[in-house]
């Protein structure tokens, strides 16, 4: 075979080469599908231009069909180029305008029910471009990068509110704290009450929101426990209280009844024992001074009783002390008037 018939076969296999690689150029990014912003077109397009201008064995016919088809497809892929960005801009213009007012609208929102929602809206603005191809990768930063500002502001004004709510609800919960400490149940139930009436407008985070629902339902089973134990001592309190009463009367009809038999046992004229009611009278008053000191220190440990059980026990004691204390008086009054009526009368020697 002649050398120019070589050539005409090489020249041919070169040809039919590039002209496949041109039709696969076509193919791949001149369609519906192919990728709108051209990223990776123009540089195969470049070399593949270059490698046509270049061939060394090619027939002109063929270099000059081949340049054409190139000039061809690279009009046609800057036009598409140039509506994709146009489109691209487009969009990101309405994107961006929905964004602020979104962003607008956070600003001026105060409710944490509200920027729930404002950031629902959000998510689903980022679903319109986070997969959408019409968006070139500049714009498409642009708008991310805009998205994500929106979206922190709203993130944190939201945790701002939820703190604030959180410091107000459990400012009700330490004052309810306190009140159980005190030993006021009804206070207790009361604050707690204002805690749940205030969780309905004033929303925290949820983790927050069930620690101090708890806490507070603690507290109220503490409080009516200790109401219960209380209405217990009290009961107690009242029942010893009223059999003191009923033991302090039986044994003062005794003595009324033993003073009348003794003066009706002695005869008119008999002097009445004055020593010794003299000594019981100086023994009662001793015993006299020793309950009133009794009596108030019981008083200032009651007022100083933080808890109402430690309250009601003292109060317990307190009143058998003022009972026997009263007791003491009104024998030491009994016996002063018996001995006064002794010392006055005629037919009473007072030796």
């Amino acid at each position: 075979m002649e050398d120019w018939q070589q050539w005409q076969l090489r020249a041919d296999e070169v040809a039919a080469a590039l002209d496949r690689e041109v039709d696969e150029l076509e193919q791949r990014f001149l369609t519906e599908a192919a990728d709108p912003t051209f990223r990776t077109f123009w540089p195969r397009f470049r070399d593949l231009k270059d490698r046509v201008r270049t061939a060394p064995a090619i027939k002109l016919d063929a270099k000059l069909d081949l340049e054409r088809r190139l000039r061809q497809i690279g009009s046609r892929a800057y036009k598409s180029q140039e509506g994709a960005y146009a489109q691209s801009s487009g969009r990101k213009d309405e994107l961006l305008g929905s964004i602020t007012e979104l962003r607008n609208r956070i600003e001026s929102t105060s409710g944490p029910r509200e920027l729930r929602v404002l950031r629902r809206d959000l998510d689903g603005l980022r679903e319109r471009f986070d997969g959408a191809a019409s968006l070139v990768p500049a714009d498409r930063q642009a708008v991310w990068e805009s998205w994500r500002d929106a979206n922190n502001m709203a993130w944190d004004r939201l945790n701002g509110l939820w703190n604030e709510n959180e410091t107000f609800l459990r400012g009700i919960l330490d004052e309810a704290r306190q009140q159980l400490e005190q030993g006021q149940g009804s206070r207790v139930h009361n604050a707690v009450s204002r805690f749940f009436d205030a969780l309905k407008t004033s929303e925290a985070k949820q983790s927050s929101v069930n620690a101090m629902k708890a806490e507070a339902d603690g507290m109220r089973r503490d409080a009516e426990t200790a109401r219960r134990e209380a209405e217990t001592v009290r009961r107690e309190a009242e029942t010893v209280r009223r059999e003191a009463e009923t033991s302090r009367r039986h044994e003062a009809r005794h003595e009324e009844r033993r003073a009348a038999d003794r003066e009706s046992s002695q005869p008119p004229q008999q002097v009445p024992p004055l020593e010794s009611w003299r000594a019981e009278v100086t023994r009662n008053q001793e015993g006299i001074g020793r309950l009133a000191l009794e009596v108030e220190d019981l008083e200032r440990q009651c007022q100083q009783s933080r808890s109402i059980l430690d309250q009601a026990m003292v109060r317990g004691n307190l009143v058998d002390k003022r009972r026997k204390l009263a007791e003491l008086e009104r024998t030491n009054r009994t016996l002063s008037q018996r001995i006064e009526q002794a010392e006055e009368s005629p037919l009473i020697s007072t030796r």
